[in-house]
């Protein structure tokens, strides 16, 4: 079968969205290429091979969309997953580009039901993530959070950081805190302090009171969205900033420079602004996922009845 395909992201979080309807098109007509059918128990296996590195497109998720709004999202593992928040703003920018916008809203038929996100501009989606959470704890992260640190000790000194579940783990520190410790040794001193959980580890430069720089390697499916809230959470309660920011994501060769990062961002792929709605406790995001290519790839699936 062969599947056509977009590869997308949202600050370098790659998924490859497959449109449904297209892959129906093209099971008619005079030039019909598909006459294999392609079946909801097949969306897990397409994942795993299409999101190989070497076999495969490669990808850190697969988004399946079909013309009315029905997604389903598979990890590389070819397992369902949800919340998905990088791969829905890339979702949502494919719906807004092929109308499927209603009312100024855009609206998913997830595995948990119905997801909205608010259109606020082209390629401009507002979408809310739910309150934030103390990792060590569980404890609810409000308005009167004060000082969010814990700290790591690291060759005697240490290091204040803070350890928050908002979709997905998260442990941010600031430059001031790491002395002369790099991401990869940030991110080693993270996994070691946290053995048995998946951290996503953010080193945050913060340049003004409402823009932050965050350095990370986004690989889970909300891994783009929560770091930004996260270190939203934990520059306001350090009284760094406001409740409402906007996050930069450092990308090769900008050297975390704020002119390089958006010269580079051509898309607005690269930036997320980041509210913290503290009456309500919930957290927002608003951006929108890009195209990196449009492709076919030659999908040989084995069915339950071939295994």
């Amino acid at each position: 079968m062969t599947l056509p395909f977009y590869k997308m992201q949202l600050a370098g979080n790659g998924f490859i969205l497959v449109d449904l309807n297209a892959l129906e098109a093209g099971k008619t007509g005079p030039s019909a290429s598909n006459t294999e059918t392609f079946e909801p128990d097949d969306f897990g296996q397409a994942a795993r091979i299409l999101c190989s590195r070497k076999f495969g497109v490669g990808a850190n998720g697969v988004i399946f969309l079909a013309e009315n709004n029905t997604i389903r999202i598979f990890s590389p593992r070819g397992k369902p997953v949800y919340p998905a928040d990088d791969a829905i703003l890339c979702a949502a920018r494919f719906a807004f580009d092929t109308g499927r916008v209603a009312s100024g809203r855009i609206e998913f038929s997830t595995i948990r039901g119905p997801l909205s996100l608010d259109v606020l501009g082209a390629h401009q989606f507002r979408l809310a993530l739910g309150s934030p959470f103390s990792l060590l704890n569980g404890a609810l992260i409000g308005k009167d959070c004060n000082k969010l640190v814990e700290t790591i000790t690291h060759e005697g000194a240490e290091i204040g950081c803070s350890a928050v579940h908002i979709r997905q783990d998260v442990v941010t520190a600031f430059p001031r805190s790491l002395g002369t410790l790099d991401f990869t040794g940030f991110s080693a001193l993270v996994h070691q302090a946290f053995p048995d959980k998946t951290i996503i580890p953010v080193i945050a430069h913060s340049i003004t009171a409402d823009t932050i720089i965050l350095k990370t390697r986004p690989r889970l499916e909300s891994a783009v969205c929560a770091s930004a809230a996260a270190a939203l959470v934990t520059a306001v309660c350090s009284g760094l900033s406001d409740h409402e920011i906007l996050v930069m994501f450092e990308t090769p060769g900008t050297d975390g420079q704020p002119d390089a990062i958006i010269a580079q961002d051509r898309d607005n792929t690269s930036r997320l602004a980041a509210r913290w709605d503290t009456e309500e406790n919930e957290l927002f995001v608003v951006g929108s996922g890009g195209y990196v290519f449009e492709g076919k790839f030659d999908l040989h699936t084995t069915s339950a009845a071939d295994q």
